[in-house]
């Protein structure tokens, strides 16, 4: 029986998936075009109808529809899934989707578009028309840019969009979960009637500017709300929508869906604070700008943003609530191995403002942005006497306590030297502080996320682990040779390839997943564990030669190959040993241990008459 993955496929045709996206011609028996992830003349973006997957010659990326979605849109895996079900009509309730969740869900988008569409008609042709277009305009804001982000207006009165959505066939239940109305609480238990409850309802944004929240995949999912010009400035300047099952704050970034393909193309992001900043800054040709919508940066708004790029401009107020702001985002970007870096006016401008004022001295800012430690240091050196005991030690706990974010342990070096050459205090004596501070905090932290297997896995690149990646792509490719592994080998795979995360998924969830591969992914959790086995049974199962012609591997030989594999790992594995116990016999004898220099010797010989 097929997996929901497999009927999603045989359902989408990829030739038509791919060519919403980007304009294919036919060459022989396949589809070309420019490749949509890199900058190129000549395509080298192959789609092959037969076998529906695609590849680029060019830049070396390719896979089948769920990978060019989640490429494309810089969704993840579940996302992709969720998304293409819906436009194949296949449910996925063997895999925890909930139809009648996600059919609640699509309710509550479909009421928030119907919404914009009432706002911007406000704008244009309503209310809003003279007093509040007349406003976005002084702002020095285009037309076509307000239409571009759907700019609207939510005139004065309690329940104009209420009474529209009713008009319009939606219930008061309905409507309620899209966050556009605010409900009054009552003491009174008893069931009230629909109408009733209704009376209880007003609109939540009253004689305001309405700014459109956007996915990434370009749906509306709620709304931010200025206050208009001349309005209550009593209450609060902007009203968001509340949490939602469409709106999740902590995801939400204004903008990101007309941003992220810039963003891909100029390989940097530039944050801001604003929804007017995002405006301003697009319409001066920076469209690789988000905002975060007066919130707090969080995790997943920098997860979402890594998709697209790991390098991060930061354009925060000049004042000490954006100063601290761009300070706790840089930690966390730090901790997520995220380049940073500060982009300041001396004058101390919002972008909006700066725009406005002079475009093309914001675009310098932009461009001669400095990195964030860099920044950094120059405020902490500025605020604190650096010849004195006391100065000293301020700057010390202030830059460790950020340079301690850094995942990354090159960067982390490099800064704590940086401090110790500027102070003129010895590099150990920060090192110590610095690590010592950091053994405290990792005893504080329970939970950490569960990737460091996987990192580990990428990271050292060691022969043996190149070898056990083709052993993947094999079995992933071919279920008869992952049902033997799992069934006969088990033992022997497990006892080499212990630390390797994808490995022991490979043994754990082949009988679950049925030996096949679409279903093995939708059994992961760790979405750079699906990435690694996409790509790795891609490579085993396809041949893409310079002509880029697109062939399918023979896979009836694939066992006789894993066993010389499993041997070259042995052989490998091996010969890392000898590696490990060489420095140890040099560490030995350098101590003067001759008792363990002869023991690791015999070791070493042990060791080489197995591998000759």
């Amino acid at each position: 029986m097929n997996s929901s993955v497999e009927d999603i496929k045989s359902r989408i045709n990829i030739v038509d998936f791919i060519g919403e996206y980007v304009k294919l011609q036919k060459a022989g028996v396949n589809w070309k075009a420019l490749c949509p992830f890199h900058n190129e003349k000549t395509p080298s973006f192959v789609v092959s109808e037969e076998k529906q997957i695609w590849h680029c010659f060019g830049c070396g990326k390719g896979g089948d529809i769920f990978s060019f979605l989640m490429e494309m849109e810089g969704v993840d895996f579940k996302e992709a899934l969720k998304v293409l079900a819906e436009k194949a009509g296949v449910e996925l309730a063997r895999y925890g989707y909930n139809p009648q969740a996600a059919a609640s869900k699509n309710r509550t988008l479909e009421i928030l578009e119907l919404a914009s569409k009432f706002y911007e008609k406000q704008l244009w042709d309503g209310s809003g028309k003279e007093k509040i277009l007349g406003y976005l305009r002084e702002r020095s804001l285009k037309d076509k840019t307000i239409k571009e982000f759907r700019l609207g207006y939510a005139p004065p009165g309690w329940r104009n969009i209420l009474k529209f959505l009713i008009n319009r066939g939606y219930g008061l239940e309905e409507i309620l979960k899209t966050g556009l109305l605010v409900q009054r609480t009552t003491n009174n238990e008893q069931q009230t009637t629909n109408n009733e409850q209704g009376n209880s309802c007003y609109d939540r944004f009253r004689n305001r500017i309405i700014f459109p929240i956007a996915d990434v995949m370009g749906r509306v999912v709620g709304f931010s709300a200025r206050v208009a010009p001349g309005g209550d400035e009593s209450q609060a300047k902007y009203v968001n929508t509340p949490e939602t099952e469409a709106y999740h704050k902590s995801a939400a970034l204004y903008g990101i869906d007309k941003a992220k393909q810039e963003i891909k193309d100029k390989k940097f992001v530039l944050l801001v604070e604003g929804n007017m900043d995002v405006i301003a800054s697009h319409q001066a040709g920076i469209k690789n700008t988000v905002a975060v919508s007066g919130t707090a940066l969080t995790p997943r708004q920098l997860d979402i943003l890594k998709r697209y790029s790991g390098n991060i401009k930061m354009f925060f107020d000049m004042d000490e609530a954006g100063q601290a702001a761009a300070l706790r985002s840089a930690e966390l970007a730090f901790q997520k191995d995220i380049n940073v870096s500060i982009v300041r006016l001396e004058k101390g401008k919002d972008a909006a403002d700066a725009v406005k004022e002079n475009p093309k001295e914001f675009l310098e800012a932009v461009k001669n942005s400095v990195l964030a430690m860099e920044y950094f240091f120059r405020q902490a050196f500025e605020k604190h006497n650096k010849d004195s005991a006391r100065g000293k030690k301020m700057i010390a706990e202030e830059l460790l306590n950020i340079i301690k974010n850094f995942s990354n342990e090159i960067e982390k070096t490099h800064w704590v030297k940086k401090l110790a050459q500027r102070l003129e205090v010895d590099e150990k004596i920060l090192l110590d502080t610095l690590n010592k501070a950091a053994a405290r905090e990792f005893i504080g932290k329970a939970n950490r996320e569960n990737e460091e297997d996987e990192g580990e896995f990428l990271a050292e690149e060691k022969k043996s682990k190149i070898i056990g990646r083709k052993i993947i792509g094999l079995a992933l490719a071919n279920p008869r040779a992952w049902k033997k592994i799992v069934k006969e080998e088990a033992n022997k795979f497990r006892a080499l390839f212990r630390s390797d995360g994808l490995f022991m998924e490979i043994l754990t969830k082949g009988a679950p997943a049925e030996f096949g591969f679409e279903k093995f992914l939708t059994l992961l959790d760790n979405e750079t564990q699906r990435k690694i086995a996409r790509k790795l049974y891609f490579e085993a199962r396809y041949q893409f030669e310079e002509n880029q012609e697109i062939k399918e591997n023979s896979l009836k030989n694939s066992w006789p190959l894993i066993e010389q594999y499993l041997k070259d790992v042995e052989k490998e594995l091996y010969k890392e040993k000898l590696k490990a116990i060489i420095k140890d016999i040099e560490k030995a004898e350098k101590a003067g241990d001759k008792n363990m220099a002869g023991i690791l010797m015999k070791e070493f010989s042990k060791i080489s008459k197995k591998l000759k």
